[in-house]
């Protein structure tokens, strides 16, 4: 398809090589990565373009994560008015990438239409700066005044409302016989006076003769009203009469809430778009965002900042959000940035109102600071909604209708009277709507809710209303607490999502001075699977310690409490550094003081966990124990639990038959259904999806690749439908990770490498882990140096009681580029250093790996003896452990140095009766290099 031609599709007109898009004629408010997207996509119909296809087209010789594509597809779907739910036009193709699939009619583009020269319109306040990120807001405004006579421009202060309507006014001027007419309706306190001032300003031009009526009676011309708000009834008044008055005539109004007068047509102008949060655009990108834009320009004009960076543009994006989009703030930021510079503006925006003091002189006053504006807008509430108002500041992020009443309402006010004030708040743009889960919420724009933030206080209410918000909340979250066990987690987390702010700022003031320690440990308890589902462990941990050291702080301790808050902390830092033990020791006491048999098992649970860092031996023991009590207690799945608690440490300890059975005794007993309640239960982890990972591990182990490599790619893919990080790191990291690395299948190592890097971020811990991957596969391409500085870097930033720290393969890494590096000494000190460390907690499963690792060490230093008989130890131990794919390894490296050394018919034969184990048609590196020793033969 050619790029200039026109692109029709639904109601929508598509213009490639005019970079526009238009709606029944109209334009789209569209940003311009967005924009390219589809161009692209539109630009190939039908077919499935992933990344590779589309980053050139959209951020062309850039280097971008999959976030920012996927943050650009969400912002073209917002534009084209559909979501992923709903695809009409985009569609995802998952685990490929997107298609455009609307049906299409092309044909050439239409001639663009030269503007006509407007006449001049002397009424009109002169503009010395350009009007930057307003361009299809003005169209539509412009478009809707050619269809009615009566547009209301309705906003938030400082969102630009004046000056949008001022350019439509220029841009139809040579529309009307006569030029426009602006009235300023902001300064005045009595609405008798409204008529006044059309009339003096038709005196001015010598046409007032005979009353407002006469005056306009044969009038072809548009006429302005602007900041409608102090006289807004009649200002209503006055456009009806002046619509009545003159048939030709049509009226701009502006204000912050509808006029709500006959034949009104109302356009809310919306804030500067700004990247999403979590986006990280560069220089290019972020200049297509008009916040951004607008900002860069002023701040050029204030004589800084030549041209933005790549280094500065994440950073601008930031504060183009903190400030809500609102022009009015941005402009004042610029002038502040050119002072402070960028970090130290963000870092103080905070204090907005005293830091944005600084406008033009010569603007009205109540648009020379920010303060003075809402000052402005907030002054014209009557006290009943002041009141409401200044309360519903403290929520963060948007609020129910229930939660309005809880926090809002004062004694003997109704229901409906709070409707009707949130209403009222609506219309005057000091609320927005925002959809949310199960229905639609409130929101305070930041800005606007740190000025009423201050009113709050000022009133004396801060206290009290925070304390309502508490109460609130915490009745939200206790109800919420049955529903994880009650819907799928991803469904759980989409109803409570929308409220995670508003619960860390209750714990936050409960925690606090306030000291309302009961409500604050409630909060925290209620927020852990929310906060978990999310994979937020840093700040899960922070949360609990505060909450157990208010829970010690209390005079009279809450067994229950107790309980719960130890077991949460040891289950959120179950692969963390540092060994919390101790939580699970007292969880165990309180559930036994309180015959509470789900917390015994969890905190048995988390002992066997913690005692595999230094004992597996102590660590069965918990596990038998756990298993004992489990079946005992006659819940359905807690007997399989055990046997995979069981099962897994057999597994670490080598046992491979006995870790195979219980194993797959789990996964047939343990109900499968679509809730699995142990994933709030015992270390937030799928049961089932950490038994098929360890079944994944056992099957390579024991010489069936194929099927090890099915079931990890099976486990991973069910894992990421949960929608549950826990699960999904354990199946990547812990299961098709390291399966696909002893495979020697390294794009599918790579494919999991790039899932955990691009999908599961949230914790360093994670980060090192995944980086640990890739500097694998840098080693197995031959990149020796770089992966094994990587390796060790990333290695060295692990605790050293995590279990990411010992990771075998890891470890085997290291040796395996120290050897090909031609340093087969420090490799050996390696290996050796690994082997002991495995050795003195009872982990034996890699054991025959290591040893003959040391073999190929010793080897290379010339000890031919010692290399013969480590493979000969590793040998015997791969037999007793059942494991032929150690095995293998171990009896091509035997044979081979016998080959070298002289040659040996029995190693060669010992060699051929282990691949001979393995399906005729099984093909892996390993069964490649044993075969084609033997061929050599």
């Amino acid at each position: 398809m050619e790029s200039g031609e026109e692109i029709r599709f639904g109601g929508f007109t598509l213009l490639p090589r005019r970079k526009r898009l238009l709606r029944e004629g109209e334009p789209v408010r569209i940003g311009q990565r967005a924009l390219d997207l589809l161009i692209a996509l539109a630009q190939r119909p039908g077919e499935v373009l992933d990344r590779d296809a589309l980053l050139p087209a959209v951020w062309p010789g850039r280097h971008i994560e999959d976030s920012n594509l996927r943050a650009q597809v969400a912002a073209l779907r917002r534009a084209l008015g559909e979501s992923e739910a709903e695809a009409r036009h985009v569609l995802t193709v998952p685990g490929r990438g997107y298609s455009f699939v609307a049906p299409l009619e092309t044909g050439p583009a239409p001639p663009v239409p030269r503007p006509a020269t407007p006449p001049a319109a002397a009424t009109l306040p002169v503009r010395l700066q350009p009007v930057l990120g307003r361009e299809t807001d003005i169209g539509l405004i412009a478009g809707r005044l050619r269809e009615h006579r009566f547009v209301s421009v309705t906003g938030a202060g400082g969102i630009g409302k004046t000056t949008v309507a001022l350019s439509v006014a220029r841009r139809l001027a040579a529309e009307y016989a006569q030029p426009p007419l602006f009235i300023d309706l902001g300064t005045l306190t009595d609405g008798a006076l409204a008529q006044g001032r059309v009339l003096a300003a038709l005196e001015a031009e010598g046409r007032a003769e005979g009353g407002l009526a006469a005056a306009l009676a044969g009038a072809h011309r548009l006429v302005i009203l602007d900041s409608c708000e102090p006289v807004i009834g009649a200002a209503a008044r006055l456009a009806e009469h002046l619509l009545q008055s003159a048939p030709r005539l049509h009226v701009l109004a502006t204000s912050r809430e509808p006029l709500r007068a006959e034949g009104e047509w109302t356009y809310r102008l919306p804030s500067m778009e700004a990247p999403p949060p979590g986006a990280a655009p560069g220089a290019r990108e972020a200049m297509g965002f008009p916040a951004i834009a607008l900002f860069v320009e002023r701040l050029q004009a204030a004589g800084a900042m030549p041209a933005l960076t790549d280094a500065e543009a994440g950073l601008v994006a930031q504060i183009c959000r903190q400030l809500d989009g609102i022009p009015l703030a941005i402009e004042l930021a610029a002038t502040r940035a050119a002072q402070l510079g960028l970090q130290a503006l963000a870092e103080r925006l905070g204090d907005r109102f005293r830091l944005l003091m600084q406008g033009r002189r010569t603007a009205l006053p109540r648009h020379q600071t920010l303060r003075a504006t809402l000052d402005w807008s907030h002054g014209l509430l009557p006290p009943e909604e002041q009141r409401l108002l200044r309360r519903l500041a403290v929520f963060q992020g948007c609020f129910t209708l229930e939660a309005a009443l809880a926090v809002g309402a004062d004694e003997g006010e109704t229901e409906a009277e709070i409707i009707d004030r949130l209403g009222s708040l609506l219309d005057k743009s000091f609320l927005a709507l925002q959809a949310r889960p199960g229905g639609t919420a409130y929101r305070c724009l930041d800005t606007t809710r740190l000025y009423l933030a201050g009113k709050l206080e000022e009133a004396g209410e801060a206290e009290a209303t925070a304390l309502r918000h508490a109460s609130h909340f915490e009745a939200v979250f206790r109800r919420a607490e049955a529903l994880w066990a009650a819907v799928p987690v991803a469904e759980a987390r989409a109803r409570l999502a929308p409220d995670i702010d508003n619960l860390r700022a209750a714990i936050d003031w409960a925690l606090g001075p306030a000291c309302q320690r009961r409500t604050g440990i409630a909060l925290t308890l209620a927020g852990v699977p929310l906060w978990s589902s999310f994979g937020l462990i840093d700040e899960t941990r922070r949360r609990l310690d505060a909450a157990i050291a208010a829970f010690r702080a209390e005079v009279e301790q809450e067994p229950r409490l107790g309980m719960r808050l130890y077991a949460a902390l040891g289950t959120i830092t179950v692969f963390q550094s540092g060994t919390l033990e101790s939580a699970w020791v007292n969880t165990l006491v309180f559930a036994e003081q309180l015959g509470d048999v789900e917390h015994q098992l969890r905190a048995l649970n988390g002992l066997a966990l913690g005692a595999m860092r230094r004992d597996y031996g102590q660590a069965l023991a918990y596990a038998h124990r756990f298993r004992d009590i489990a079946w005992a207690s006659g819940q359905p799945d807690d007997g399989p639990v055990g046997d995979r608690l069981v099962g897994y440490i057999l597994h670490m300890q080598g046992e491979q038959a006995e870790a195979r059975r219980l194993t797959e005794a789990m996964l047939a007993r343990y109900p499968r259904r679509a809730l699995q309640p142990h994933q709030s239960k015992l270390n937030f982890y799928d049961q089932r999806i950490l038994s098929k990972s360890v079944l994944a591990r056992i099957l390579w182990l024991q010489g069936e690749t194929e099927a090890a490599l099915a079931l990890a790619d099976e486990t991973a893919a069910e894992a990421r439908a949960l929608e549950h990080p826990f699960s999904h790191f354990f199946a990547l990291a812990l299961g098709a990770g390291p399966v696909a690395f002893l495979a020697g299948d390294m794009a599918r190592a790579a494919a999991v490498r790039a899932r955990m890097l691009g999908e599961l971020r949230q914790t360093q811990a994670w980060v090192l882990w995944g980086e640990s991957y890739r500097a694998l596969e840098w080693i197995a391409a031959g990149r020796m140096e770089e992966g094994l500085a990587q390796l060790r870097e990333r290695m060295a930033g692990m605790a050293p009681t995590a279990f990411s720290a010992r990771l075998p393969i890891l470890h085997a890494g290291v040796a395996t580029a120290l050897l090909r590096l031609g340093r087969p000494a420090e490799a050996l000190v390696a290996v050796e250093a690994a082997l002991a460390d495995a050795r003195g907690c009872g982990e034996a499963w890699f054991e025959p790996e290591y040893l003959r690792l040391g073999g190929e060490c010793r080897l290379a230093l010339g000890d031919a003896g010692a290399a013969a008989a480590a493979f000969r130890a590793a040998l015997a131990l791969a037999a007793r452990q059942a494991a032929p794919a150690w095995s293998l390894r171990a009896a091509t490296s035997f044979a081979r140095m016998r080959r070298e050394c002289a040659s040996d018919p029995a190693a060669e034969a010992l060699l051929a009766g282990i691949v001979a184990r393995f399906p005729p048609r099984a093909d892996t590196p390993d069964l490649r290099a044993a075969r084609a020793l033997l061929g050599d033969g």
